[in-house]
C-alpha cells in the first residue's frame, strides 16, 4: 500500500490518456466477456446433446418433406423411436413481430425429455390439439399468461381460407440455452389437418432414437443413402456432432477464440505502447527512485501495477457490461436469431481477470528491461 500514492500519480499524470486506456480496454473485455461467454453456453448444449438422438432435415432447403419419409426411416433396423415435426411461421398482431411454432407429434416430448417442459406439459399439447407451451422470454414479450389466447396470422392460408391461427397457453416454461430468444411448442396433428389437403401429410423435420448411440453416425448415413436419389434428398446428424461442429456447421467455439484472442492482443498493444511511454516520459523520475534506495524488483512492482490496475478494472467492468447486454439483447434481437446467448459465471470473470493479468505483465517486460539497464548519471542529466 506504501506504493499506491506513487502509482495513483502517475496514473493520474496523463489523465485523458488514462481515461482513454481505461475505456479501450473495458470495450474489448465487453468484447472478450460475450465471446468467452458464448463459448461457455456451446461447450454447455454439447455436453448436454445425446448420443442416441439423430435429426434428419432436407438437404437443401427446408421445404416440406412428404411424412412417408419418417415412416420409412422408422422402419430401418437399430432406430428406437421416430417424431416428426412441422414449423408454422407467422407474425403476431404487427408484421414486424416474427414469431413461429414449433408443431410437434406426439412422440416428440419423449424423444426431448430433457428439454424444458415437464412430461405433464408435454401431455397438455398431446390431448388438447390448440394447447401450446411458450417460455418465458415469450410470454414476457407478448404479455401473456397461462390461460390467454395465443394468435398468429400465418404467411399461408389454412384449409379454410384464413391465415389465423388462435391457440390457448397452457404452460408457461423455463428458457433453454439451446433455443434462443424463447420458443413455443404446438400439436403437430392439429396443424397438419388444419393445412389445406394438398399441404397435409407434410413436415420440416424427422427426429430420431437409435437403439444403439455408437452406431448414430452410421445410421445417419444409411438414412441419408436411402433419400439420396430420391426427390427429397435428407441430411441425418447425430446431435452431438451438431452440437460439436456449431450453429449451421460454422464451428462457433473457434471463432469464438480467435475473437477473444484477437481482443486481448488489441490491448496488449495498446497497454504496452502507453506503458512504453509514460515509463520513458518519466526515466528522470526513475532515475531519482533509484538514488533514494528503491530497488530493481521496487521499480518493477511499481511498473507492473501501473499496468495492471486499468487492466484489471477494465477487465471487471467490461466483463459486467457484456453481462448486462446478454440480460438485454434478447428483446433486441430478432426471434428466430440463431445463436444462443453467452453463459456467465465466476469461470468467465475468472479468465477475464487472468487475461488482464497476463496482458499486464507482457506489456511491462520491454519497459522493466530498460529500467534494469538505466544509467542513472545520465537520466538525471537527461540525455538517456
Amino acid at each position: 500500500m506504501k506504493y499506491f500514492p506513487l502509482i495513483w500519480a502517475a496514473l493520474r499524470r496523463k489523465p485523458v490518456r488514462t481515461s482513454l486506456t481505461f475505456l479501450s480496454v473495458t470495450v474489448a473485455f465487453t468484447l472478450f466477456g460475450l465471446m468467452i461467454g458464448l463459448g461457455a453456453t456451446m461447450d454447455y448444449v454439447a455436453k448436454k446433446a445425446h448420443p442416441d438422438r439423430v435429426w434428419t432435415m432436407p438437404r437443401f432447403d427446408m421445404n416440406a418433406m412428404p411424412v412417408t419419409i419418417a415412416r420409412q426411416i422408422a422402419k430401418l433396423p437399430g432406430i428406437k423411436t421416430t417424431s416428426v415435426m412441422s414449423y408454422l411461421q407467422g407474425y403476431v398482431g404487427d408484421p414486424k413481430n416474427r414469431s413461429g411454432l414449433l408443431m410437434a407429434d406426439d412422440e416428440y416430448g419423449r424423444i426431448f425429455s430433457d428439454w424444458a417442459p415437464t412430461p405433464a406439459q408435454w401431455d397438455l399439447v398431446r390431448h388438447d390439439r390448440r394447447a401450446i407451451i411458450i417460455s418465458r422470454n415469450v410470454a414476457a414479450q407478448y404479455h401473456k399468461k397461462v390461460g390467454d389466447t395465443f394468435t398468429l396470422i400465418s404467411e399461408t392460408p389454412r384449409a379454410d381460407g384464413t391465415k389465423a391461427w388462435d391457440f390457448k397457453i397452457a404452460a408457461i416454461t423455463p428458457e433453454m440455452p439451446e433455443i434462443n430468444g424463447g420458443y413455443l411448442i404446438g400439436n403437430y396433428d392439429y396443424y397438419d389437418k388444419a393445412m389445406p389437403l394438398a399441404d397435409q401429410g407434410k413436415m420440416n423435420e424427422v427426429d430420431l432414437q437409435v437403439s444403439d448411440p455408437a452406431q448414430a453416425a452410421a445410421i445417419g448415413q444409411r438414412i441419408e443413402k436411402l433419400f439420396a436419389n430420391s426427390g427429397n434428398p435428407v441430411q441425418s446428424t447425430p446431435e452431438v456432432v451438431f452440437a460439436a461442429s456449431g450453429y449451421g456447421g460454422v464451428d462457433i467455439n473457434a471463432i469464438t477464440r480467435k475473437i477473444a484472442l484477437a481482443g486481448l492482443g488489441m490491448i496488449l498493444f495498446l497497454t504496452a505502447s502507453v506503458i512504453a511511454k509514460s515509463v520513458r516520459e518519466r526515466l528522470p523520475e526513475f532515475a531519482t527512485l533509484k538514488t533514494l534506495g528503491f530497488s530493481d524488483a521496487g521499480l518493477t512492482a511499481l511498473v507492473i501495477a501501473e499496468a495492471a490496475l486499468p487492466c484489471l478494472a477494465g477487465a471487471v467492468c467490461g466483463v459486467g457490461i457484456a453481462g448486462m447486454l446478454t440480460q438485454i439483447l434478447p428483446g433486441i434481437l430478432p426471434p428466430n436469431f440463431a445463436l444462443p446467448m453467452p453463459t456467465f459465471s465466476v469461470t468467465v470473470l475468472a479468465w477475464a481477470a487472468a487475461s488482464a493479468c497476463a496482458v499486464a505483465l507482457a506489456s511491462t517486460i520491454l519497459p522493466i528491461l530498460r529500467l534494469s539497464r538505466l544509467d542513472i548519471a545520465a537520466a538525471l542529466s537527461g540525455r538517456s
